[in-house]
């Protein structure tokens, strides 16, 4: 664990200095500095220094008189004490004769708390907080520490722990002073930290007040602390900003659809796009990889919001379409969602999260996955997506989907948990013969793997039910997609 430093920045103006004659005024200004660094106070107590058994009878178990170990911080978070036993003359666990031969060893756990059942060994328990309940003996560690009191409570906080030993010698055991030390270590406990803390510490820089998508790594992921921890970044491909979280999977995914309008005269690059990476953590496999898509993004048609010209059904090229600033707002019930022409509109309908419900664009299998030809990809999961880079689609064979859906205990007969906090999955429906369907009342979403040259598996999910794993269509369907971190 780390200490928590905390420190305050400050700057000072001092006041102007005028100066006044018959002809000018001289203007003086400057600023200065200062910080400080506070340090959060941390002690250990102790009501002796010694844990001593006077007279251990052969045969039977005896303990010490107990010492308390007494513990204070004003940590924001609290702290840990933990325990270990060896110095520099014991390096190891054992309690050892004068005469360097004859030991007692350290238990590793007992059961019963009336007697350590083993001759030649010794034990621990404890007591917290001036109990009257003792744990059973345990032992010690020479080489890891030993938690006694995992404390989380707010600032000032203060606990203590009764701390004995016991022992148990055979009658043949040589007589005299048996000795070690037992170390008691507390630590401050650090601040969880969030998707906005790990995005800091990374030393990321920012565009337009945004973190951005393309520095997303899986370490950043890895790093917070706080489950379902939200953050907005930016995609630098055309600057729209997404909400992604830390789920209870312990993935980052984007938590609204992706919503990227491609350009058939704009090429893709491995330093943008989810082109060239391959592996899980973002290795770099080829730092040339790019894409040009053989077509760009098609508009719905203005005047008939689920026409779609110039879409064509195809399984190996890559189409895509916008709808446009909609939104379909999810109710708590499985009705169909609300639909909203603007985010203005959603937020004026008294509705929180509007961003979240973002329809974003269409996509057949070929544009997921950045290709211009998947008649090649006739099994498993496609190396390159459509994904900001340091991102990439979600796939059968991790089974991404149906893990979520287990984490958040989603029933095979509801899909409402998954269109609400923290999943905020929509039912935009998919597109199909120049036209959209089932939007409001179906959800479909890609993962990156093929089921044959024809067919790719999604999630799917309607208005009481949900499939996360086996279901597969045909590659030319238009449908939503979201993106994990790497």
């Amino acid at each position: 664990m780390r200490k928590i430093y905390i420190s305050y920045i400050a700057t000072i103006s001092i006041l102007s200095l005028v100066y006044i004659n018959n002809t000018s005024a001289l203007d003086y200004s400057s600023n200065v500095g200062i910080g400080f660094t506070f340090n959060p106070t941390l002690s250990i107590s102790l009501s002796s220094n010694d844990l001593v058994i006077s007279n251990l009878v052969p045969g039977s178990m005896e303990d010490s008189n107990s010492i308390n170990v007494s513990v204070a911080t004003n940590a924001s978070y609290g702290y840990m004490l933990s325990a270990n036993v060896g110095d520099d003359i014991h390096n190891n666990s054992n309690l050892t004769h004068s005469n360097n031969t004859n030991i007692f060893s350290s238990v590793a756990t007992d059961a019963d708390l009336a007697i350590l059942t083993t001759d030649n060994t010794w034990g621990y328990s404890t007591s917290l907080d001036n109990g009257s309940s003792w744990s059973n003996y345990n032992g010690l560690s020479s080489s890891t520490s030993t938690t006694l009191i995992d404390n989380s409570n707010t600032a000032d906080s203060t606990s203590n722990i009764d701390f004995k030993i016991g022992a148990k010698a055979s009658s043949t055991q040589a007589s005299g002073t048996y000795t070690n030390t037992i170390n008691f270590i507390a630590v401050t406990k650090v601040a969880p930290m969030s998707l906005l803390d790990s995005f800091i510490a990374s030393g990321a820089e920012q565009l337009n007040g945004y973190y951005k998508m393309q520095d997303m790594t899986h370490d950043i992921c890895n790093n917070v602390d706080i489950e379902e921890s939200e953050l907005q970044l930016i995609d630098i491909r055309d600057n729209k900003v997404y909400w992604v979280a830390k789920l209870k999977d312990g993935n980052c995914w984007m938590t609204q659809n992706l919503d990227l309008d491609l350009d058939s005269n704009r090429t893709y690059t491995h330093w943008d796009t989810d082109l060239g990476w391959s592996t899980e953590d973002g290795s770099t496999v080829d730092e040339n990889a790019t894409w040009r898509p053989t077509h760009s993004t098609i508009d719905f048609d203005g005047a008939n919001t689920n026409q779609v010209p110039g879409w064509i059904n195809s399984n190996t090229e890559p189409y895509s379409a916008n709808p446009g600033d909609i939104y379909y707002y999810t109710s708590n019930s499985d009705a169909d969602d609300i639909k909203y022409n603007s985010l203005q509109e959603c937020i004026t309908a008294g509705h929180n999260d509007c961003a979240h419900y973002h329809t974003g664009n269409y996509y057949n299998w070929s544009v997921v996955v950045g290709s211009n030809d998947t008649s090649g990809i006739t099994s498993g999961s496609a190396p390159d997506s459509v994904c900001a880079k340091g991102w990439r689609l979600p796939n059968n064979n991790s089974a991404h989907f149906q893990y979520l859906a287990n984490l958040y205990e989603i029933a095979i007969n509801t899909s409402l948990k998954l269109r609400n906090q923290p999943l905020w999955f929509t039912r935009s429906g998919y597109v199909k013969n120049t036209s959209s369907s089932f939007r409001s009342s179906y959800g479909f979403y890609w993962s990156s793997t093929a089921k044959n040259g024809t067919n790719s598996y999604h999630l799917y999910f309607y208005r009481s039910s949900y499939n996360a794993s086996f279901f597969y269509y045909d590659r030319y369907y238009g449908f939503s997609t979201r993106c994990i971190a790497r």
